[in-house]
């Protein structure tokens, strides 16, 4: 009898050490909110169309949508390979909570990498992932989320949320400091670095409260969107990391906590493109070079354990501008209720001429088959662009000054 005991005992310790050795976590963020926008047109996050009717000033209707954070899913495992040395793979998915339905990008569109890890070296990983810019710029202010983090779409700062076919190295951290650098492959034969993708983004934290942010990206548009006359639609769909224009932007940071309750940042940002289209025409001759910046303060306020305030302010080198008000009430540390408000003023122009200008606070006119998404308080909404526009919409009909107004909920587990 105590042979058997103690047999079971030894059975059980076993496996309790190999469940240390290897683990599997499943988690998930999910937001949902009710939002009121006027003075733009609005479409779910789930199916972006072009815009084709005109837009009248002074609408309005009410979304469902996530509007603080992205609702996703996903697993990570890691398993211990002694010497300091860990074997992980990370997968992750989206949730459109306002339809229950995922993004068109695939099932695991934010991630799919596995990655050995050294506590002395650092970790690379394999596969895609989430691109160091848009990591870094997401904890540039404050209080963040969805809404004021649209800032690096609307100069086109940003060459993606994610980049496929990648190759990562997170260096270990050295005083405080965080390094990550980011290579996306083409996965094509004879394109040389045509649709490829770089990143990289330094975090430091050392500075007696003070954070120190810089990120930069860069897309090289695919084979034939630049050297041939006319636009080949197969040839910008053979590389992963397609792109049918050169995309590159920085950006730099500052965060500060004043007091235990008070955190002040700001930031600027630059994106420029090049050999773009800026109409629905695919000639070279259409083919532009633009470049943008926007600057941005932000503000957050822990009044108590449970209410967190946050405010935003950003504005484009083109004159667009965003202030973004937040609130958030702990319900547990998993839970939140927020509500915000976002208002929006665009540029003044004729968006037929070419010249650049802003419905909402997207800056630049497009082809009708690039068009932008922007976003207002959580409300995924199309940028107006040239070549999708009737011949009849001119100026007295762009709003200048959208809103939005929404309250939510979310839960992380």
């Amino acid at each position: 009898m105590k042979k058997s005991l103690f047999a079971l005992a030894a059975l059980g310790a076993f496996a309790t050490a190999a469940q240390a050795q290897s683990t599997v976590t499943l988690y998930g963020t999910f937001d949902a909110g009710v939002a009121y926008l006027t003075d733009t047109r609005a479409a779910s996050s789930s199916s972006i169309a072009a815009a084709t009717t005109a837009i009248t000033t002074g609408t309005g209707a009410f979304f469902i949508d996530s509007a603080i954070a992205s609702s996703s899913w996903g697993m990570r495992g890691s398993e211990d390979l002694g010497g300091g040395m860990k074997a992980n793979f990370n997968v992750e998915s989206d949730t459109l909570t306002n339809s229950g339905l995922q993004h068109s990008g695939g099932l695991f569109r934010r991630a799919a990498n596995v990655s050995l890890a050294d506590s002395k070296l650092g970790e690379v990983f394999l596969g895609r992932r989430g691109n160091a810019y848009s990591i870094a710029t997401a904890q540039m202010l404050p209080v963040q989320g969805n809404t004021a983090h649209q800032w690096r779409n609307v100069i086109r700062s940003s060459v993606g949320d994610q980049i496929a076919n990648s190759v990562s190295y997170a260096t270990p951290e050295i005083m405080k400091t965080n390094v990550l650098v980011q290579y996306g492959m083409n996965n094509t034969i004879d394109s040389g670095d045509d649709g490829s993708m770089f990143a990289a983004h330094l975090v430091n934290k050392s500075i007696n409260g003070l954070q120190i942010t810089a990120a930069y990206n860069s897309a090289k548009a695919s084979t034939g969107t630049v050297t041939s006359t006319t636009v080949n639609a197969s040839t910008q769909l053979s590389a992963a990391n397609a792109s049918v224009r050169n995309l590159e932007g920085y950006a730099v940071g500052l965060k500060y906590k004043v007091t235990p309750a008070i955190e002040v940042g700001t930031f600027y940002a630059h994106g420029r493109e090049n050999n773009g289209q800026n109409n629905a025409s695919t000639t070279a001759a259409n083919l532009v070079s633009q470049s943008s910046g926007a600057a941005g303060l932000g503000l957050g306020y822990q009044a108590s354990p449970s209410i967190l305030l946050g405010a935003n302010y950003v504005k484009t080198t083109f004159q667009a501008q965003m202030t973004n008000l937040q609130a958030h009430y702990m319900l547990s540390k998993r839970t939140r209720v927020y509500s915000q408000i976002t208002l929006t003023q665009a540029v003044k122009g004729n968006i037929q001429s070419g010249n650049q200008a802003a419905v909402g606070f997207s800056p630049v006119a497009c082809n009708s088959s690039q068009n932008q998404s922007t976003t207002t308080a959580g409300i995924t909404t199309v940028s107006t662009c040239a070549g999708a526009l009737p011949a009849t919409v001119g100026t007295s009909n762009v709003p200048q000054d959208a809103k939005g107004y929404g309250i939510g909920v979310i839960h992380t587990f």
